[in-house]
Order: C-alpha cells, then sequence, then structure tokens
C-alpha cells in the first residue's frame, strides 16, 4: 500500500479538522479556529494554504472529490447512465445535507469547474455512456460544460431557495435525456438514484430498468 508522509497526513488532518468546524459554524470559521482544533502552529497552516481562502476551496474540493469518488466506487462495473445518475445526485444532495458546502463548491465554480480534475468520474461516466451507446454525447467539452453547468446551478438554486431533494431526479432526469436516454427511463434512473440516496447505496442497479 502507498505510504503517506508526514506532511501529507497534515494536510490531511487540517483539512477534516476544517470541514468539521464548517459543518457546525459555516464560513464563519477563522484560520485560528483550525489552527486551535487541530494543534498545531499558524506557520504549520500557512506551510500548506496560502490564506483561509484557499484552505475554504480546498475543503470545498477534497468534499466533492471523496463524493465522486465513492460513487465510482460504490457503482464500479455497472450501466454506465446509472453511475452518472448516482453521482450526480449524490452530489447534489450533499448541497442539501450541507448547504455551507455547496456555497463553497459555488465558489469553486468560479474558477471553471467543467475544467477541473474534480469531474474526472464524470466524464469517465460520458465517455463509457457513448462507448456502450447509452448516450449520444461523450466527454466533450459542450457536453461536460452542459452537465457542470447544470450541476452548479442546480446547487445555487438548493442553497439559495431551499428546494430540498424533490428537484433533485427532475434535474437528473433531464440531463439523462439530453445525453440521449429515452424520456421514460431517464426518469426512472434518477429516481433510483435518489432512493440509493436515501437508501445509503442498497439501491440495485437493476431496480432503474
Amino acid at each position: 500500500m502507498p505510504t503517506t508522509t508526514k506532511r501529507e497526513r497534515t494536510r490531511r488532518h487540517l483539512l477534516a479538522i476544517g470541514r468539521e468546524l464548517m459543518a457546525e459554524a459555516g464560513t464563519a470559521v477563522t484560520a485560528s479556529d483550525v489552527v486551535v482544533a487541530a494543534e498545531v502552529s499558524n506557520g504549520t497552516f500557512y506551510n500548506h494554504f496560502v490564506d483561509l481562502d484557499d484552505f475554504v476551496q480546498e475543503v470545498a474540493r477534497q468534499t466533492f472529490l471523496a463524493i465522486a469518488e465513492a460513487a465510482s466506487a460504490d457503482t464500479a462495473g455497472t450501466d454506465p447512465a446509472w453511475r452518472f445518475a448516482v453521482t450526480s445526485t449524490r452530489i447534489l444532495d450533499a448541497a442539501v445535507q450541507d448547504p455551507t458546502w455547496g456555497r463553497l463548491l459555488l465558489q469553486l465554480a468560479r474558477s471553471g469547474l467543467s475544467r477541473r480534475s474534480e469531474l474526472r468520474g464524470l466524464r469517465a461516466d460520458l465517455r463509457a455512456g457513448r462507448r456502450a451507446g447509452r448516450f449520444v454525447h461523450g466527454d466533450d467539452r459542450i457536453t461536460v460544460d452542459l452537465v457542470s453547468g447544470t450541476i452548479v446551478a442546480t446547487i445555487g438554486r438548493i442553497v439559495r431557495d431551499d428546494v430540498g431533494r424533490r428537484h433533485i431526479p427532475e434535474v437528473v432526469g433531464r440531463l439523462l435525456m439530453v445525453l440521449g436516454l429515452p424520456d421514460v427511463e431517464a426518469r426512472n434512473v434518477a429516481s433510483a438514484a435518489l432512493r440509493d440516496v436515501r437508501a445509503g447505496g442498497r439501491e440495485m442497479a437493476g431496480s432503474n430498468a
């Protein structure tokens, strides 16, 4: 197994502490709060992050990656349309469950989310769906911009208008339709993906048919 250095462990520890603090206090968290809770020096914090904004963006980025990677692992080997739906649904549901994270992700998106490595899982699902004949579009720039833009816009509506989970399958279903799934199947897959989230990942991929 790959080993981690002390520097990497410290960085992960700081990010984990930051995530916990922001879940409780939102964006009111300061660098001093993180330093005290993590039991490190100010110098250690600034050895890893340029400033608090850099730290906050990295917390948002790592959380996004963790959600996407867990969804990819949980749905490995299944229908690409199902994988896409589950990943998209989990990302959107995370903003419902934690609006602070949703706001942080919106800040991150201003630097061009569709061009960032955070979307590699969704891009892989788009490619796989195109190869399998499930999608009519793959991971070309226009499609990736459409998908990422829709996800970001939906997160904005979630944190601004408090629309809750009910809006998620409508958005994911519409994306699946645009990608090429028949309307009824797209809605069924999207609804099953939300059930999967509610069931803690126990929904069977085959139930989306």
